[in-house]
């Protein structure tokens, strides 16, 4: 008798378990994986990241701009800092109707379509990738989106064949930093 209720019992616990993860699921609530950006911490970091790069000026200071590819502008410029005491890379991706070095110098607003930003975080938070975060905003710092929805803000795509990690594991010199290919980029302007 005891073996036949305890058998029930459990069966009972699996059905509510069972139902409740059903349930869960057709609502939407089904547990994810933890993904690596867009999270709300990183979201947060990278609006306070912000605000610092205004204040501090690099958002202003102009660069050398230079020609570049995809996935960043036809034209960009490249500016690093520091900012808390972590070094900062700050990139101006250029692009529209028009663009040529040119033009661009002339109105830099008119054709700015993202910056891309490249910031040094504690030791620990990425040591796979050198602690690096990595944040794509529009120019009025609101945070770009990938085709998914998520905005483009932490470790993007960390683990992923392409994205911003994948493509700057291949920079020379081992700290995912492509300015110490000279050959392919502008000197970038250091902004004390």
């Amino acid at each position: 008798m005891k073996l036949k209720l305890l058998t029930v019992a459990f069966a009972t616990s699996a059905l509510v378990f069972t139902g409740l993860f059903a349930a869960e699921k057709k609502m939407g609530m089904e547990k994810m994986t933890e993904i690596p950006f867009s999270g709300p911490t990183d979201v947060a970091y990278s609006k306070k990241l912000w605000e610092k790069l205004e204040a501090s000026g690099l958002n202003s200071v102009e660069g050398n701009l230079y020609v570049g590819g995809p996935p960043h502008g036809k034209v960009r410029e490249t500016v690093e800092g520091i900012i808390d005491g972590k070094r900062i890379i700050v990139k101006r991706n250029y692009g529209g109707e028009g663009l040529s070095l040119e033009t661009v110098a002339k109105d830099r607003a008119k054709f700015l379509k993202a910056v891309t930003v490249m910031a040094k975080r504690e030791k620990g938070y990425d040591e796979q990738n050198n602690d690096w975060f990595w944040v794509k905003y529009k120019a009025d710092g609101t945070l770009h989106k990938n085709p998914k929805g998520m905005k483009l803000a932490g470790r993007i795509a960390k683990g992923k064949p392409v994205g911003c990690i994948a493509c700057h594991s291949s920079a020379s010199g081992g700290d995912l930093v492509f300015i110490h290919n000279k050959e392919a980029n502008a000197e970038v302007v250091y902004v004390k």
